[in-house]
Formats: structure tokens, C-alpha cells, sequence
């Protein structure tokens, strides 16, 4: 599966700079996000140590998932409103993704 970036810019954010959060677009293309990534890095300062990690974010209120690059494993390690669970691979990240049905709904918490 290959990952795509919205820009040069993100495409370098992701691979040589500091720990982001990266959100799909409506391309389906992953766009850097300022605001996921300053909430994330409030919660945890770190240390973080780079390595890619796909999560899939689960809204506790309405159960709707979708996708989430982080630039760091530690970086998003938890989220107060969302039930996040982390995939070494997109792959098996979009496949359970898949599975939830369109839109993509988790009814009960992971």
C-alpha cells in the first residue's frame, strides 16, 4: 500500500522532522495537522524517538474511526475523548478499517 502526501512539504514533515500527526484529506492524501500535533504533544512532551505508527482513532461518543499517522510511537499514546489503537503497518490498519462498514463504525470501545 503506498502512502501519499498532500505536498513535498508533508511528504519531508513525515520523514525528516519532528514528531507530527498526520490526518487524511479529502483525497485520501495525509495532510499535516498543527492542531493534533500540538494537542499530542501537550499530552505527552516526550521523549519521542521517531518510527511511523498508523492508529485508528474511535470517537467514544458516536463510534465513528478513522485513520491517524503519528511520526512517533509516543507521541499519541492515548487521546481523552478517543479509543486509539495502534497498527505497526498501514495494511492492517486499513483492513480493519475495511471492516467497519462505510461510514466506518465501532459501536463498542477497544
Amino acid at each position: 500500500m503506498r502512502t501519499e502526501f498532500c505536498s513535498p512539504f508533508d511528504h519531508d514533515l513525515a520523514h525528516r522532522g519532528p514528531p507530527a500527526v498526520f490526518l487524511l484529506d479529502r483525497e485520501g492524501l495525509l495532510r499535516f495537522d498543527p492542531q493534533w500535533t500540538r494537542d499530542a504533544w501537550g499530552r505527552s512532551p516526550g521523549p519521542h524517538e521517531p518510527g511511523w505508527v498508523w492508529i485508528l482513532a474511535r470517537d467514544r461518543d458516536t463510534g465513528f474511526v478513522w485513520q491517524v499517522l503519528a511520526t512517533s510511537p509516543q507521541l499519541l499514546p492515548d487521546h481523552p475523548r478517543l479509543d486509539l489503537r495502534a497498527f505497526v503497518d498501514r495494511a492492517g490498519a486499513v483492513a480493519l478499517l475495511a471492516s467497519l462498514g462505510e461510514p466506518p463504525l465501532a459501536r463498542e470501545p477497544w
